[in-house]
């Protein structure tokens, strides 16, 4: 029961449309071959997009033979199709053209029928204001009346709370007179203070200045001084270098002259030109001459042996 299901047989086509014969036969033609049983190659199946696609149309050579199509097997029970009347040929001049007969038509698009609807909602409104809460009256009412004096004395009652307040008044327009006179001082001694502040600071950049060139004073003296005792004794050295080579030169010279001539190093212009461009010219034109009286020579020759050949071969003729 676990194990695997195989098939025996390879897959093959159903054969529909007739009935089948117990052994295939070799050499079968396209229209006796069964039509195979698959939606992906059936012609009426229209795939993708049904917008931009056209209304399939019947061929007119699918209405010329009707009855090849609607063959159907004997065994199956019902009445045979009856076949539609083909469509006669057109004119001379004029030629048949698909339009639809359906008994609603439809035009087609290439895109859908877009529509655009606006609509308009109600203003929101605002709630009522609520109303002034009244709070619920508790207890017993009563009620008194109360004549002119018997609370209290306005002139006499107001007369303390008036000194307090111009008492105040006047402790306060005090205290900013004083703090005013105080901002002022305190202004005038940072002025004077500022004042001071930017004199000593000029006076030390003044004075750090001064000290500054006097420094660069000094470090560019050092290094004048420096720079000539440096060249001082390299002048000496240079010198010193000078006689020693002098006192060396003159016991060389001759000694080196001498070898130089021995090794012809030094030569005279003419006997270099001699031996240089001279010699070579002659040498090449004597070589040049000699090569053409050599080959004169072997010409003479060879004519003088030619010419005795004749002589002999005119002789030998008489003596025959």
């Amino acid at each position: 029961m676990n194990q695997q299901y195989t098939f025996n047989s390879a897959p093959r086509a159903v054969r529909n449309g007739k009935r089948r014969n117990k052994y295939r036969e070799d050499a079968e033609d396209e229209e006796s071959r069964p039509a195979p049983a698959n939606i992906m190659y059936d012609s009426r199946v229209i795939r993708g997009n049904t917008y931009a696609t056209p209304v399939p149309t019947r061929p007119l050579h699918m209405q010329v033979q009707p009855t090849k199509t609607f063959k159907r097997n004997k065994n199956v029970k019902g009445s045979a199709p009856v076949p539609r009347a083909t469509t006669p040929e057109p004119v001379a001049g004029r030629k048949h053209t698909d339009v639809q007969t359906d008994n609603f038509l439809e035009e087609l698009h290439d895109t859908p029928e877009e529509a655009e609807i606006t609509t308009q909602t109600d203003a929101l409104l605002d709630y009522p204001t609520a109303p002034e809460f009244v709070p619920k009256p508790s207890g017993v009412e009563k009620e008194t009346e109360i004549l002119p004096g018997d609370l209290f004395d306005f002139d006499l009652e107001v007369e303390p709370i008036l000194e307090v307040i111009v008492g105040k008044s006047l402790d306060h327009a005090l205290m900013e007179v004083l703090e005013e006179e105080e901002l002022k001082e305190l202004k005038e001694h940072k002025r004077n203070f500022e004042q001071k502040r930017n004199t000593m600071l000029a006076e030390v950049q003044r004075i750090e200045a001064a000290e500054k060139r006097r420094i660069d004073e000094k470090e560019r003296r050092i290094k004048q001084a420096k720079e000539f005792d440096f060249k001082q004794k390299h002048a000496a050295e240079k010198i010193k270098a000078q006689k020693l080579a002098k006192q060396l030169l003159c016991s060389t010279q001759d000694i080196v002259f001498v070898n130089l001539e021995k090794d012809r190093k030094f030569e005279e212009p003419i006997m270099k030109q001699i031996r240089e461009d001279f010699l070579p010219w002659i040498i090449t034109e004597t070589r040049s001459k000699l090569d053409e009286v050599t080959t004169a020579t072997k010409a003479m020759g060879n004519l003088m042996n030619d010419t005795l050949i004749c002589i002999r071969a005119k002789i030998t003729d008489e003596k025959e």
